[in-house]
């Protein structure tokens, strides 16, 4: 790994100096203009003027696009089919910081790399404006934060008027849901809203407490994994919103044999506005698409030259004017600085394969649908989650956006999740309980 090349503010505000481990410092260049020989192409160049520069990065900031197009399509303004990024996460610039780091203390002057997982950071209080108030603000212990905002969501009860005026909203938008189902999940309001003020609905489930005596149970049981499920980001996909209310169920059901419990918490319908337009729309109310409006590094470059040069200006595909700009990404924002999820699973469609970024191995398949890394967007969930939170984020991506897969693919699915998330996620040294999952 390179050293950074780039001037690193010191404690006292002014300029360290330039740092280089001998000839190390010329392998992110001479990688770039290698592969530039076999056809790829830088996506910044500026990443390689020198950082004292306005809007400079460090040779780390460089990605280059190896293979442009979405899923072959030749389309080159969908995005990079894959790519290398140079450096590590902790390398990268921190032009565009999430709102609760301007509050979080450094131990050094050096950037800070994304945070371990299970780690747990101040907590982003939430005020009535819709802003953000400093990391901690509003409680006297962080951690005490960090433990309510993963305290489970109250369940209402069956037949609750919240978890009805729910369905009575989203219902007529859901392929495959009936009322009965709808009404099962149990849906809350969360007490954040859309851009046109709809109510936006989460539901936790929590893992039920293993009985004394079990065989296998161990003196002190794990803490529970915790991961978070978001359907419809883009309000003309509302099969995404229907795969979540489908799972909600199969999370509520008696668990299989894993060797970590599970924190779910459910987010079916992250867009309603877009959801419930006339036609559907894959952006919010103002036009905003919510899976380019989070804060990945450099955004504030990235994301408009992205949309312009790239999508040429596509409106289904615009970033909004800042990071965070909307209520709805800032809802899920808060999300993951306080809920903290070991996994995020994003439901989209209508591509048919799997996609994923993170640090650990990815899942070749859930279901029917196939590893096919699509690559990293300016904004997008997967890009923030990835480099900036360091959380594995799965995205899948149905087949299609208005016809639900046959029922035994939404259960193998999930089934397939549960596998790869108790080969990789839960605690190594947690003995298995019970069978494995089948």
């Amino acid at each position: 790994m390179a050293a950074p090349l780039s001037n690193t503010p010191g404690a006292s505000g002014g300029a360290a100096p330039v740092r280089r481990a001998g000839p190390l410092w010329l392998l992110p260049p001479v990688a770039v203009l290698a592969l530039g020989l076999l056809g790829a192409s830088v996506w910044e160049p500026r990443a390689f003027q020198d950082g004292g520069q306005p809007g400079a990065g460090t040779a780390s900031d460089a990605v280059v696009a190896v293979g442009r197009g979405h899923l072959g399509s030749g389309d080159a303004g969908a995005g990079y089919h894959s790519v290398v990024v140079l450096g590590a996460p902790a390398e990268r610039s921190d032009a565009v910081a999430a709102p609760a780091a301007a509050a979080t203390p450094r131990a050094s002057s050096a950037s800070g790399s994304a945070p371990a997982r299970g780690a747990q950071p101040p907590i982003a209080t939430a005020r009535g404006d819709g802003t953000q108030g400093p990391a901690g603000a509003g409680t006297g212990n962080g951690g005490t934060a960090a433990a309510a905002a993963q305290a489970p969501v109250p369940v209402p009860p069956p037949g609750a008027p919240e978890s009805k005026a729910a369905c009575q909203l989203l219902l007529p938008r859901l392929p495959t849901v009936d009322r009965a189902l709808c009404e099962s999940t149990r849906l809350a309001e969360s007490g954040a809203h859309s851009r046109k003020g709809l109510p936006l609905y989460w539901r936790d489930v929590f893992p039920a407490p293993a009985p004394a005596g079990r065989a296998g149970a161990s003196a002190t049981p794990p803490p529970p994994l915790r991961v978070l499920v978001v359907g419809a980001i883009h309000g003309d996909e509302p099969t995404s919103a229907s795969l979540a209310m489908r799972w909600i169920g199969f999370a509520a059901q008696p668990a299989r044999s894993l060797r970590q419990p599970v924190h779910w918490r459910f987010i079916p319908a992250l867009n309603p506005d877009g959801m419930l337009a006339k036609p559907a729309t894959r952006v919010n109310a103002r036009g905003v698409d919510l899976n380019r409006n989070f804060p990945t590094p450099n955004w504030e470059r990235d994301a408009p030259v992205y949309w312009q040069k790239r999508t040429h200006r596509d409106p289904r595909r615009w970033p909004g004017p800042t990071p965070l700009s909307e209520p709805e990404s800032r809802f899920l924002h808060e999300q993951m600085e306080g809920f903290r999820p070991d996994l995020v699973v994003s439901i989209h469609a209508p591509y048919g394969v799997l996609d994923y970024d993170g640090p650990l191995p990815p899942p070749s398949r859930l279901g029917q649908l196939r590893l096919d890394q699509l690559g990293i967007f300016p904004g997008s969930l997967g890009h923030y989650g990835s480099v900036r939170q360091g959380m594995p984020v799965v995205t899948i991506e149905l087949q299609h956006e208005l016809r639900m897969p046959d029922d035994s693919q939404v259960r193998q699915m999930w089934v397939d999740l549960l596998r790869w998330m108790d080969t990789h996620l839960a605690t190594a040294d947690t003995p298995p309980a019970g069978t494995a999952v089948r």
